[in-house]
């Protein structure tokens, strides 16, 4: 369930570094002498075609078929995923995206989307998630991470009463 009281049907996308409306301190983690922002955001593309080819590879699908899959789900969306006039991508450009040592070809955040969408997994936006203290919940973590707070929420009304109890 979410808070909403609807169930969840994907992966939620959860962070340490959130700051609420309604007041609550930002929460920070505490960098090391090895975190360095520059050189994360350096990585970013490498990183994220290194782990897309590595999807890619464990999919079961061939270039071709992942490919015609990207094409079709960008047609039926009416989107473009190369640059340019053309009106389809092809093996050449994908073969580039899901090489971290090509840094000329780079994935449009779209492109790396549908390729998500292609293969069935979000491990490459993962990668950028990671940059801002992010990961992806499965429905079965959110539903534990609801859990939990539920359960802490309990203990605070619990002992919110005995505090009144005491005052009566």
């Amino acid at each position: 369930m979410t808070a909403r009281g609807g169930s969840i049907s994907g992966p939620v996308l959860v962070s340490d570094r959130i700051s609420n409306l309604s007041g609550q301190e930002l929460i920070m983690r505490q960098l090391s002498l090895f975190d360095d922002l520059s050189t994360e955001l350096a990585m970013l593309v490498p990183r994220t075609k290194s782990v897309m080819n590595q999807m890619a590879a464990r999919s079961g699908l061939s270039r071709d078929e992942i490919l015609d899959r990207m094409n079709q789900i960008a047609k039926d969306a009416g989107i473009s995923l190369s640059r340019g006039n053309a009106k389809s991508l092809t093996l050449a450009t994908l073969e580039k995206w899901l090489n971290p040592a090509n840094s000329e070809h780079v994935p449009s955040l779209m492109a790396v989307n549908v390729f998500c969408q292609a293969i069935k997994t979000v491990a490459p936006l993962e990668v950028s998630l990671h940059l801002h203290d992010c990961e992806v919940l499965t429905p079965e973590d959110a539903l534990y991470r609801d859990y939990g707070k539920a359960i802490k929420a309990e203990r605070e009304a619990r002992k919110r009463k005995k505090r009144l109890e005491l005052e009566l």
